[in-house]
């Protein structure tokens, strides 16, 4: 009932904006054109997303695929007459590792690869890392051992990030491994000798004093875990600072690419443009040397009927006096165009052509003048020199001679150039926007593999200080336990060092190596990257798909041929229907499509595409009300708002990350409401931030709605006499 109280108060007849929204839907049926282009009108936006996540499906499933050369040259060591080679261990460790295409080779071909870009990375394994490595418990001066990492950054921009990644994880595993095995070498040799005790006392003397110097150690060894554990915090606190600055390169980089897509596109137009100047000015200097010939030729007459006929030589004059009037006029007009281009463009000649027209332009005037000086003479009643038309002929034919050498110049050598240069600036605009769109599509996959990174260094961080935390602990136990042999007799040392021996060797060293174990708890898994990006490339897929309707399909409404008068309400009431049709079918293309043929995750299907049908027709319901009242400009506005919520939604990137005019103007988005709500279905529905987006949405729904209904008419009468002088131009589709 209200619905249809208003309809009457704006005098709208639903029949007729029902016969509109008819008429439409036949055409487009009956049509096999148009047909093609509504289907493809609604596939659009769903390839748009299908593309873009599948893509982005899941970057870390193929970085095993990332080639990166192990050298190991560790010799080994000795830790108490056991052999220890890390280097070794490390090895096996990799081999059963996929994360990345660990690739065993020698030094020399490691070298070879990672120059000529087979390799992006290598790590060696020095000769002596182990030996470095137990330095701290066989040396009273240890040696810190090196893992050397190679890259060639040259070959890629974004897997040196991630073999980077492998860098530190492989170096967390190797400081497990080095806590590891020497812990589980002490145990083994105690083991050892527990088997032996009974029947080689003797040695239980030596097991004791090793104890006793392990005790003395231990000092050392907690200064290098201190010194390790620093390092990574450096590191830790490195990974974060290149973090932060993601965003404002990412920033940089759109703004950039936008600037030169820009001026390409400038460039392009500029070169056609150009390529339609160079006829119009060849065709002016033909021209000026025409009126110079003409000139000449109403000068030869002149000088052939003299003293005849007064009249006729002053009708002689007159006319080359005319012609001559014409051929400044050409001139000044190619002068002004040439300057013009000259500013322009740089090196191409264009000075060198002003400065011969110049030259001619001015020998055109002094002839004019000396023509005029003729005409006074036959009006005073004198009689016109013989030596002055034959002066006036010679000079009409240099004045022709120059036409033509200017003409034969610019054909020759200044057209070319400016075709030269204008090539040469089309190809590397164009080469900067394919490389700016390169980097600026890998920039999501660089933050997430620093965010992985960040992530792996924190917990390496954490343990290792829990190591550090527990080690005091296990050096007070055995300093202790080494007191107790000091001031002990043989039997009692005996039975001591015996109980110390039956503890698992096993269990102990991986305790050291690993004393906390990591639990994880997700709450609103997604099994996938693509399925979380879904609702941020199925919410631009639905907002490109309406904009595209618009610039393909017109927002103009033709009167009935049964001269039936319409409305503007009317119109835009059964117009709006049109799209709106196509807008649902666009959601419901693309959503299906996600689930069904990418088999997306959405913990509540129907909820996600009756929220997305929802979404179309808000982002439908905008875009129609903005071409509507404000016409092309419209249409430009809602890329500009586009491009403000790819940036600003919290679509890829946490809104906290982003710049303070993002985070101010992120809660006005439309998209950031339409991902929001996206993600509840997908992940886990919160029934008041479900309901919070959809209301937020309906704000947008229907304030466009209405200021579209109410202002189109009153916009076009305003914006009418501008559309019809913009028509003029010839430039308006």
């Amino acid at each position: 009932m209200y619905i249809k109280k208003v309809l009457i108060s704006y005098k709208i007849s639903p029949k007729k904006v029902h016969k509109i929204y008819k008429r439409d839907i036949k055409n487009i049926l009956r049509n096999r054109a148009t047909l093609a282009m509504i289907i493809g009108l609604i596939l659009i936006p769903a390839l748009y997303a299908w593309i873009n996540i599948k893509a982005g499906w899941d970057p870390y499933l193929n970085t095993k695929g990332i080639s990166v050369a192990i050298v190991n040259l560790d010799k080994g060591s000795e830790l108490r007459n056991i052999k220890v080679n890390i280097g070794d261990n490390v090895v096996k460790s990799l081999k059963t590792n996929q994360s990345i295409g660990w690739t065993f080779v020698s030094k020399a071909d490691a070298e070879n690869g990672i120059k000529y870009g087979k390799y992006y990375a290598s790590l060696t394994v020095p000769k002596d890392f182990s030996k470095d490595l137990l330095s701290v418990v066989t040396s009273d001066t240890p040696t810190k051992s090196k893992l050397i990492y190679t890259v060639n950054e040259k070959r890629n921009a974004i897997a040196p990030k991630l073999t980077g990644k492998g860098a530190t994880a492989l170096q967390a595993e190797i400081t497990k491994t080095f806590i590891e095995t020497s812990s589980g070498t002490v145990f083994s040799f105690l083991n050892q000798i527990g088997v032996e005790v009974e029947d080689n006392k003797p040695q239980l003397k030596r097991l004791a004093d090793m104890l006793i110097s392990l005790d003395d150690k231990m000092p050392k060894i907690k200064k290098s875990m201190d010194n390790v554990y620093d390092e990574s915090v450096v590191l830790q606190k490195y990974l974060l600072n290149v973090q932060k600055d993601i965003p404002t390169v990412n920033k940089g980089i759109a703004n950039a690419l936008t600037i030169t897509k820009t001026s390409n596109g400038y460039i392009t137009k500029s070169k056609d443009s150009l390529k339609s100047l160079s006829p119009i000015i060849q065709e002016d200097l033909s021209i000026i040397k025409d009126i110079t010939d003409t000139a000449g030729s109403s000068l030869t007459k002149v000088q052939d009927i003299i003293p005849s006929n007064t009249a006729v030589i002053k009708d002689g004059l007159v006319t080359t006096r005319d012609k001559y009037s014409d051929g400044l006029q050409t001139i000044d007009n190619v002068i002004s165009l040439n300057k013009s281009l000259d500013n322009f463009l740089d090196n191409t000649g264009l000075d060198t052509l002003i400065d011969n027209l110049l030259k001619v332009r001015d020998d055109m005037a002094n002839q004019q003048n000396d023509v005029n000086s003729m005409i006074n003479t036959v009006d005073r009643g004198d009689q016109v020199l013989t030596s002055d038309l034959n002066d006036a002929v010679q000079a009409a034919n240099k004045t022709s001679n120059s036409t033509a050498n200017i003409m034969d110049d610019f054909k020759t050598t200044i057209d070319p150039k400016v075709d030269n240069v204008m090539k040469s600036t089309n190809k590397l605009s164009s080469n900067s926007v394919n490389t700016l769109q390169n980097i600026q599509n890998n920039m999501p996959l660089i933050s997430s593999s620093l965010s992985k990174s960040t992530s792996q260094l924190d917990q390496g961080i954490k343990s290792l200080n829990t190591a550090r935390n527990n080690f005091p602990k296990a050096a007070q136990y055995l300093h202790s336990n080494t007191e107790k042999l000091k001031g002990l007799t043989n039997d009692k040392k005996l039975n001591e060092v015996i109980k110390m021996l039956k503890k698992d060797g096993a269990k102990e060293s991986d305790f050291l190596a690993s004393p906390i174990a990591l639990t994880q708890n997700r709450i609103y898994a997604i099994p996938n990257y693509g399925s979380a990006m879904s609702p941020f490339y199925t919410t631009l897929a639905l907002w490109v798909g309406a904009l595209l309707m618009h610039s393909l399909l017109s927002v103009e409404v033709k009167n009935f041929k049964d001269g039936i008068p319409v409305s503007t309400r009317e119109k835009y009431l059964g117009r709006y229907f049109t799209f709106l049709t196509i807008a649902i079918m666009q959601a419901l293309v693309t959503i299906v499509g996600n689930l069904l043929l990418l088999k997306t995750y959405a913990v509540s299907p129907i909820i996600l595409t009756l929220f997305g049908v929802y979404v179309s027709i808000v982002f439908l319901t905008i875009i129609y009300s903005f071409v509507c009242v404000l016409g092309n400009i419209g249409k430009a506005l809602i890329v500009v708002v586009m491009v403000l919520q790819i940036s600003a939604s919290g679509g890829t990137f946490p809104v906290e990350l982003l710049g303070d005019f993002f985070q101010f103007i992120h809660p006005m988005l439309p998209f950031t409401y339409a991902i929001g709500g996206m993600r509840e279905a997908v992940a886990g529905i919160i029934p008041e931030l479900l309901i919070n987006h959809v209301l937020t949405l309906g704000k947008y729904l229907v304030v466009s709605f209405f200021l579209g209904f109410i202002l189109q008419e009153r916009m076009n009468k305003v914006t009418s006499k501008f559309i019809e002088e913009f028509d003029k131009s010839g430039l308006a589709e």
